[in-house]
């Protein structure tokens, strides 16, 4: 038990260990460079906030922010070589289920709501389940038991930071588009009758004016292929993308990466129900349960 518990959480080390490296080189190019933190940010046409969130492992810098960064400071091949390595690892995380939850589920939960804090607006796209910001307490009580695979006992704690998280959507600074499959909407794991209390918290969420909410039926074409669903936060200078699968969590944050994800979801919207008509269809499930 003690080496499988050092095995999970190392895993997780690795991507903070790139980011924080990547910080470090990164900040002593701009001292051996001799450029001030203002210098630089003017040379790359950046806000000095950027340069500063950078340093302090706070945003991941693009493959392009890095070379720009390292050309202005003038480094050398081998820095550069190493740098480029770093921001590539950087960009991509990938951790284990086992990993994620190894210091309970409500600690994914509040890694998630911090994304959501700093986001302007939160694209979602969901082909199997209600997605977490819109879930009742007791259909996120069934889903985190579901995925509770390592057997955390904070299953209560984790449904009540889950309810927590959901304060954001009545936060009118931020914009929340979710796109959804009619086969989300019908899932639930033992407990058909939850439903009812599920579709009828998803209508009243819809009459939030900084809420879009649409449904794909399953007679529509989906106009892409997409199997996973993702949420895409978009965070000033830091926009994340954040992929579950069935065995790992990915948290993608390079640029091309994340307009892919960005045109999916714009895809996948304009093939689904408006949101008139999702709220229609929302309402057609409740009269008929």
């Amino acid at each position: 038990m003690r080496n499988t518990m050092k095995d999970d959480t190392s895993e997780g080390k690795g991507f903070e260990s790139a980011r924080e490296e990547l910080a470090s080189l990164l900040r002593a190019a701009r001292l051996d460079g001799g450029l001030s933190g203002q210098e630089l940010a003017d040379t790359l046409g950046w806000s000095q906030s950027k340069v500063s969130k950078i340093e302090n492992g706070r945003t991941r810098p693009s493959a392009d922010d890095t070379d720009a960064w390292l050309s202005a400071c003038r480094v050398s091949p081998e820095v550069r070589r190493r740098s480029s390595e770093l921001a590539e690892s950087a960009l991509v995380e990938s951790r284990h289920w086992r990993a994620v939850h190894a210091r309970g589920l409500r600690s994914g939960q509040d890694g998630v709501r911090s994304l959501e804090q700093r986001a302007e607006v939160v694209l979602s796209f969901q082909p199997s389940l209600v997605p977490g910001l819109l879930q009742t307490a007791e259909y996120a009580r069934q889903v985190l038991t579901a995925v509770n695979t390592s057997g955390q006992r904070d299953v209560p704690e984790a449904v009540a930071a889950r309810m927590r998280r959901q304060e954001a959507l009545y936060d009118p600074r931020r914009r929340f588009e979710f796109t959804l499959t009619e086969a989300a909407l019908r899932w639930h794991l033992h407990e058909p009758g939850l439903l009812a209390a599920q579709w009828d918290r998803l209508l009243s969420v819809t009459t939030l004016g900084n809420v879009a909410l649409r449904v794909l039926p399953l007679d529509a074409p989906f106009g892409h292929l997409q199997s996973n669903g993702f949420l895409l936060f978009e965070i000033p200078d830091e926009p994340t993308v954040i992929v579950e699968t069935l065995t790992r969590e990915l948290v993608l944050t390079e640029a091309e990466e994340v307009g892919q994800y960005r045109d999916i979801h714009t895809t996948l919207s304009e093939h689904a129900l408006s949101e008139k008509a999702s709220r229609d269809h929302l309402r057609s499930l409740v009269s008929s349960s």
